[in-house]
């Protein structure tokens, strides 16, 4: 987690490809020397661009700042959205929960 007050830096898509492609080459000396030549806060910069690239070397282009990788979790759960399954399912653990949370509260 950033520091209060951090200012972040928003690198291009041609800088990033650069930046890897140097470090995949090898010819600059490694991850810590690519880092200061760049003028990178960290490595981890480096290895995740890598990362990436390695994948799919577009997506790179894509700014994931601020997105969870799940997708987060829907802020409210609406019944009629869901078929009859689905509908069942939720209910029955939302009934469990009740139950658990009077036994604990019985106590």
């Amino acid at each position: 987690m950033a520091k209060k007050g951090s200012k972040f830096n928003k690198y291009s898509y041609e800088f990033k490809i650069m930046v890897v492609e140097d470090y995949l080459s090898g010819n600059s000396g490694g991850i810590r020397n690519i880092t200061k030549k760049y003028n990178l806060k960290s490595t981890w910069q480096i290895r995740s661009w890598t990362k990436i690239y390695k994948e799919n070397p577009n997506a790179l282009a894509i700014s994931t700042r601020g997105l969870s990788k799940s997708g987060g979790r829907p802020k409210s759960v609406k019944l009629d959205d869901m078929n009859l399954e689905q509908q069942v399912e939720y209910l029955k653990m939302e009934n469990d929960i009740l139950k658990k949370l009077k036994a604990l509260l019985q106590k």
